[in-house]
């Protein structure tokens, strides 16, 4: 696998690729007892640059994806910031969930549009250790229109949204998460709950550097640049600060292309940030030709990613 050398330039395959599974393939993701599984490989490149090695376990399917910052974080801006994937798969996974539930129905859609507004927050100290993450209400417009009265369509968003959506689950509910940490091979304690089924793991270093690409089976790129950030504000990177008090918001606009696939445009506002267009489809379990990566795997990798990017800004 190619990566993004030390100037911070991109790997030949783009930002997002799908990759050859000839190093993984655990058949414990791929269980047929009614639960999704994946799992994601991150590393880190240079500077704030990281990759991500998505499989989703119901197709086997393996997506390889590079993560950047912006000039907030002293990022190079090559690729989508991490709540860029976070949120883009939101969107995308909202949208399989509104289209699942109008097939279910028999009802074309003919217009499928979304407007999410995401806004993060963050308060505290980085040295101190007091520095704490929130997350304001999540704003979503829908646009629709398909062989259905008006009714009807709203109904099938209030289903979607409620019902059917696991990302709307992770978003109302409070999951307890499981980690277990080591430090050059030694497991180390923390207060929360050990997920020991990770601790028989092996370092995915080998894997990851042995994975080479599959054939794409689509001729656009997954992820581009659309707009580039404006120039940096004068006091630097706002978000390596010491002393935080600021609230992150996230804009996103997406719809259906002609050819089914989603496109996502994903931009951070505050601090201004560059534009980032993603393309999304469904899985083949879902009725998807997985041209693109699904919603719940750019979903796993932004969470991923921003593990690692705090990391890094804890480090530096």
């Amino acid at each position: 696998m190619s990566v993004a050398d030390s100037t911070g330039g991109l790997p030949d395959r783009g930002i997002a690729f799908r990759a050859a599974p000839a190093e993984f393939g655990d058949p414990s993701l791929t269980k047929h007892d009614g639960l999704v599984r994946l799992r994601t490989r991150t590393r880190a490149l240079t500077g704030m640059q990281k990759e991500a090695v998505v499989e989703y376990g119901p197709t086997g399917t393996i997506w390889r994806l590079m993560c950047d910052e912006g000039p907030w974080l002293n990022g190079t801006d090559l690729a989508p910031f991490p709540l860029a994937f976070f949120t883009a798969g939101l969107t995308a996974q909202l949208m399989s969930d509104y289209l699942a539930e109008a097939g279910a129905r028999n009802i074309a859609i003919d217009r499928l549009e979304l407007r999410v507004e995401n806004f993060f927050t963050m308060e505290g100290s980085a040295l101190k250790g007091t520095m704490a993450a929130g997350v304001d209400p999540i704003q979503v417009a829908m646009r629709v229109s398909g062989d259905a009265e008006t009714a009807e369509l709203e109904d099938i968003a209030v289903i979607a949204l409620e019902d059917r959506s696991v990302a709307g689950v992770g978003l109302r509910e409070q999951l307890p998460s499981r980690f277990s940490i080591r430090l050059n091979g030694r497991p180390l304690n923390w207060s929360g709950e050990d997920a020991p089924t990770m601790d028989a793991m092996k370092d995915p270093e080998p894997a990851l550097t042995a994975l080479n690409a599959a054939e794409p089976v689509l001729s656009d790129p997954i992820i581009v640049k659309d707009e580039a950030a404006p120039p940096p504000p004068t006091e630097g990177a706002v978000g390596l600060q010491s002393d935080q008090k600021r609230q992150v918001h996230v804009h996103t606009d997406a719809g259906l292309r002609p050819d089914g696939l989603k496109e996502i445009a994903v931009q951070c506002i505050r601090p201004a940030g560059s534009r980032f267009i993603l393309l999304s489809d469904d899985s083949a379990d879902m009725g998807g030709q997985e041209r693109a990566p699904n919603g719940l795997t750019y979903l796993s990798a932004g969470i991923a990613f921003c593990f690692m990017t705090q990391l890094g800004r804890y480090a530096q």
